[in-house]
Parts: structure tokens; sequence; C-alpha cells
């Protein structure tokens, strides 16, 4: 039987809540959960909570993976690390508890995790980001940056560069958590609840932007170098004129790759600008890339692979449909998602087909899986961080 979700004021895209309300109820109709008849089934290695999750909330929080370590966060504001062989805690902090957040106001992290120079960083929903040490847990510093912290920081030469919810890129110096330089973005009447996580190279700092752009300014200060047009706003309403770039710009080797939503995906020239070729997609998620191809997850949770060379589409599947499936992650031989009901699929790279899925965390899975060495990592809604062994 199909579940029907029904939305009232506040419009629910996927994942994505839009900053922006309607009169309308809106309904959407999400697959089944597919019958497949699995070809392996990854054991569990390990498994330990990481607190209460992020829940219904978006909260983009994603484990990162240093030396032999594997750090966590949930959204209230436990952060743990781990051996990430064996899964074994090697330290637990709470930041719920800080005093400089608002009274009765969890710690809301949504940002995260990103890690350099012995320093990990995560970013908040109440506008702040914060270090702490990577060997201890302690906590650092913190900083206000004026904005909702949406997405993970980027960090590289001693500096630490963020997105906020209110349109702005701004660069810390790692260490101490002083503002270097800001650079503010004008933002559309209607956006979707979420900003594309930066990306440093050769020195400049790339990002994605509400207005259908990826900017690109110099990390040592800041200013503009370049933009480059990703989609174009059209349409009567906001709605229909909504082109964020929200998903992360993926650069190899010379090569830029973006996509849009209400856009469309793109292959350009990072120095020139020249274009390469672009394909009409629709995608807030971040793109997964292979070595010669490029996954996608669109708006309606529908999943593509296309040939990075040319944008040629070699599949796509939609027995997904509307199941709010996590961004891709291109593996060996295959494509792997999670969904909101807590299912991991395994998809055959070749043909697109499901080859292997299984249950994980009925409360669903939201983050991207990551991979290091023999295992796969994934942390559920419910606040669960498994390791499952590499097929």
């Amino acid at each position: 039987m199909h579940k029907t979700w029904q939305k009232w004021g506040c419009i629910l895209l996927g994942s994505v809540l839009l900053y922006g309300c309607s009169s309308e109820e809106d309904v959407i109709k999400m697959a089944d959960v597919p019958v497949v008849e699995s070809a392996f089934h990854p054991d569990t290695v390990w498994s330990h909570s990481i607190g209460s999750g992020v829940g219904k909330f978006y909260s983009h929080l994603q484990p990162v993976i240093v030396g032999d370590h594997i750090f966590a966060a949930s959204r209230d504001g436990d952060i743990y690390a781990f051996d990430k062989q064996s899964g074994k805690k090697l330290w637990h902090i709470d930041l719920s508890d800080q005093p400089f957040f608002e009274e009765k106001r969890s710690a809301r992290l949504s940002g995260g995790l990103a890690a350099a120079d012995g320093h990990l960083y995560v970013g908040s929903e109440n506008g702040q980001l914060l270090a702490l040490s990577l060997d201890k847990g302690e906590l650092l510093w913190h900083t206000d940056v004026g904005g909702e912290v949406l997405a993970t920081p980027a960090t590289d030469s001693g500096k630490v560069v963020v997105t906020t919810g209110a349109g702005q890129l701004l660069a810390l110096e790692g260490d101490t958590g002083k503002i270097d330089w800001t650079v503010t973005s004008e933002q559309p009447n209607l956006t979707l609840r979420g900003t594309s996580a930066p990306v440093i190279a050769a020195g400049g700092v790339l990002y994605g932007r509400a207005d259908g752009k990826i900017g690109i300014v110099l990390l040592q200060n800041g200013q503009l170098v370049n933009e480059t047009r990703v989609a174009t706003p059209h349409g009567q309403t906001d709605l229909d004129r909504m082109v964020d770039v929200d998903a992360t710009p993926v650069i190899v080797d010379d090569e830029l790759y973006a996509v849009a939503y209400n856009g469309q995906l793109i292959s350009r020239k990072l120095i020139s600008g020249d274009e390469l070729w672009k394909r009409k997609y629709a995608a807030y998620q971040d793109l997964g890339v292979g070595v010669n191809d490029i996954a996608i997850t669109d708006s309606k949770s529908h999943i593509y692979l296309v040939d990075r060379a040319t944008g040629t589409e070699k599949w796509s599947n939609t027995q997904l449909e509307y199941r709010n499936v996590t961004a891709p992650l291109v593996l060996g031989d295959y494509v792997v998602v999670g969904d909101n009901e807590g299912y991991l699929y395994w998809l055959s790279q070749t043909t697109g087909k499901i080859i292997a899925m299984q249950e994980v965390d009925s409360k669903g899975l939201y983050a991207t899986p990551i991979i290091d060495d023999n295992l796969v990592y994934i942390q559920t809604r419910s606040g669960e961080l498994v390791a499952l062994k590499r097929p």
C-alpha cells in the first residue's frame, strides 16, 4: 500500500524544507518498499549510539574519519570519537549544557563534521561554529556567524570556511575562531532550507548559492574571482523560480560539476569556465562521483547514473520514488543509497538494478554512507552509528 504525506503550510520537498509558506494542501505518494532477493547481506561489524540522533529535523550531520578514528554527532549536542575498526569509544562530550546556548534550547548541531589540524568543527542552527580538540573532545572556541550553519565546513591553510542560511560565506581562523572575512549573497524570496557546503581548491573557495550560481572567491581575503551560473530562474511564482545550488560543487582534475534544484547538471572547465555539457536534472542532494560516472538522486528520489565525460545518461531507477533517499555513494560496482524508512540499497553501477537491500534502522537514514578501507559507515536518524563490512 502506498503511504501518503499530507503537507500544510510550509512546503516539504523530499527532506528539505522551504523558507516560505503555502496555503494549499499537497499530497505525495511514496513508493512501496521494493521486493528484492538480495544477492548479499553485509554483516554489521559494530554499532554504537551517539545520542538522540537528528530525529525528523533537517540536521546535516555526517561522520568524519581522521586516521584510525571516526567522529559523529547528534543534533542535541552529543559528539563521540570511536576507533573506526573496533567501534571502541575514545571520548564523548555533551555540548547541550554550554552556557552560551539559549535557555531551554539544545545545541541544535546541524552542519558538519569537519576536521583539520587537530580540530573538529561543527555548526549549529543557533548560528554558531564550534571547534573541539580531536584528541580529547574539549571545546576550544565558539563563534557567532550570524546564521544557521546547515552544511559541512571546509578547511585549508589554517582556515575554516562556512556557509549560512542567511546567504553568507565566512572564513574563520581555525585556531581561534576569529572571523577573517565575510561575503554576502542576495537571497531570493523563497529558498530551500539548506546550503551548499563550500569547497576549497587551488587557493579559491567555491560555494553554491540560492540564486542558481556558484561563486568563487579567494581563500585569503574573500575577493570575488568569478561566478558561474548553474540554472536560470524561470516561471511566474517564487516556487517555480527556485534554483538553489545546495549540492556541494564537485571538482575532478580541472573540471567542475554542479547541479541545481529546478535546474540542471553542468560540467565546465574550472579555470576558463568553458561549458563542456549540461543536462536537465532537479536535485539538491550531493552528487556521487565514480571513476567515470556521476550518480544523482533527484527531488523525486529517482536515481541516475551519468557519464562524466559526455553527460550521457547510462540508466535511471524510479523504484524508490519519494522515499527520501540519501545522496548517493559510488562504491566499486555499486551505487549505495538509504531511505527514510531505514533501508539501505545497493544498485548495480552497470544496470541500475537493486542488487541487495537491508533494513538498518526503522527510524530512517538521512546521511550519505561513507567508506573507509573495508567498512561502510552509516549514521541513522535515531542516533546509531553502524559499521558494515563492505561486500
